[in-house]
């Protein structure tokens, strides 16, 4: 199935574009009248609305979002302080399984010698991976995780609150595919808020909230 077409059960990336077009911004009816118009003359996988449906709910299922109230003792925040959070292990397992990246992962340390001299390229090319492999039961692979994170407004359902959305992805993606926008190689797996206190405890420096949220944010993911 999806070894071999990735955007299985639809035949091909035109028709999963237009199933997922359809299903975010048409109704159950109004798919159906879309899917017997005379314009609509390629052979769908999909004949009506149901079937649409049947075949969505086939697809691989994303890590779910969860939110955990976050309690900083002796302050007190303008708003509720929530981590809206995936499990980290989840998410990596979503990005390693990917068929996109099959053909564009590495999975054995090795080294690359230029006229007797190493060259790092890849981070399996370094030595700190070949170290770790050979720690290793025989037949396991690394999976090195990458975390990027940075402060932005996140102005949709919010109230213009600021927050550090947090990005994951794994080095065992070549890196001309995983430094690429559109590969999607990179996944969200928390948005952290930046507190706001009261008056009288705006000298809380912002930073000692934020560490004290990713702190809780990494037990969490630890423990579940």
């Amino acid at each position: 199935m999806w070894e071999h077409n990735i955007y299985y059960p639809f035949s091909d990336r035109a028709e999963w574009e237009l199933a997922k077009f359809l299903c975010d911004n048409f109704n159950q009816g109004q798919i159906t009248r879309f899917l017997k118009l005379l314009w609509t003359r390629k052979p769908l996988s999909f004949k009506n609305a149901k079937q649409l449906f049947t075949f969505m709910d086939v697809l691989p299922v994303a890590p779910r979002w969860k939110c955990t109230p976050i309690h900083t003792d002796g302050y007190t925040t303008t708003h509720p302080v929530n981590l809206i959070w995936r499990d980290a292990l989840e998410v990596v397992h979503h990005i390693f399984g990917n068929p996109i990246f099959a053909n564009h992962m590495e999975y054995d340390p090795y080294e690359i010698n230029d006229n007797g001299e190493r060259e790092y390229r890849e981070w399996m090319s370094c030595e700190q991976a070949s170290e770790i492999q050979n720690e290793l039961p025989v037949g396991t692979t690394i999976m090195p995780i990458i975390l990027a994170s940075n402060k932005t407004p996140v102005t949709r359902q919010t109230g213009s609150l600021e927050m550090h959305p947090t990005f994951l992805t794994i080095s065992n993606i070549h890196s001309e595919i995983r430094m690429k926008a559109t590969s999607h190689t990179w996944a969200c797996i928390a948005y952290i808020l930046v507190p706001e206190y009261t008056v009288a405890q705006k000298s809380v420096p912002m930073f000692v909230a934020f560490h004290v949220i990713v702190s809780l944010g990494v037990r969490v993911w630890e423990s579940d």
